[in-house]
């Protein structure tokens, strides 16, 4: 097995070599075949951008509050034993999108489109890449790939993907309230007790696989709320 992963990182490491430059994928691109993505409303942003491939690949997921956006980026490594992939994600801080322009504390970029001759492909061109794949001046275009809805699993999506109101919580049962709350967590992958209620629930639901012991630092601002929303109408 370990030879199985040495194989991984050498593959890995020769890839990043190959496609040192500005990489979209794995492809090197040309700066003339970029232009600006001005859609005609700024929530047309709000999607999941796909960056590199097989080892170096990961997603960066945008979604809009009230009045203002978040994004993460969700990647992974190979289990110790070589046969699990285990999905990690990151939250980017003090994002803002202004125009086509996108801010954050780790990184900086632009929503713009690719021309390869064959198809014009949208996607978020961003500088410090996360992959490893680009160096100094150079940037890598994450490809958007899903809406956010298809992106999230579960029965209740909505406490992913937008601010909740306590108005609409006050009409849903108190025991899918728990299930709401808790599929926040188990979308990361947590473990729950085991033997539990909530374990033998989310064991049943082909989409989850509990991965991590503590997840709190993977959750968005916004599920956060959330969370703490639900906790209070679960008390009425």
């Amino acid at each position: 097995m370990k030879t199985k992963l040495l194989i991984f990182s050498l593959t890995f490491i020769f890839i990043s070599k190959m496609v040192s430059g500005q990489v979209i994928g794995f492809e090197q691109i040309e700066n003339s075949k970029v232009t600006p993505w001005n859609p005609k409303l700024i929530i047309e942003y709000q999607y999941v951008y796909h960056f590199g491939e097989s080892e170096a690949e990961s997603d960066l997921i945008i979604t809009f509050g009230l009045d203002k956006e978040y994004a993460q980026i969700k990647s992974g490594k190979w289990s110790e034993n070589g046969q699990r992939w285990i999905s990690h994600y990151e939250n980017l801080t003090n994002v803002r999108i202004n125009g086509n322009k996108f801010y954050s504390d780790q990184t900086n970029g632009q929503f713009v489109i690719y021309n390869n001759g064959q198809e014009k492909i949208k996607g978020l061109k961003v500088y410090k890449s996360w992959s490893g794949l680009t160096e100094n001046d150079e940037y890598e275009i994450g490809i958007k790939s899903y809406s956010i809805d298809d992106y999230f699993n579960g029965e209740f999506t909505q406490a992913s993907k937008r601010l909740l109101s306590r108005n609409e919580l006050l009409k849903i049962p108190k025991s899918d309230l728990k299930i709401m709350r808790n599929e926040i967590f188990a979308r990361y992958g947590y473990k729950f007790k085991s033997g539990g209620k909530m374990e033998r629930y989310f064991k049943s639901q082909d989409w989850y696989s509990g991965e991590h012991d503590n997840v709190n630092d993977f959750l968005t601002e916004l599920e956060k709320e959330n969370i703490l929303l639900i906790k209070q109408v679960e008390k009425i």
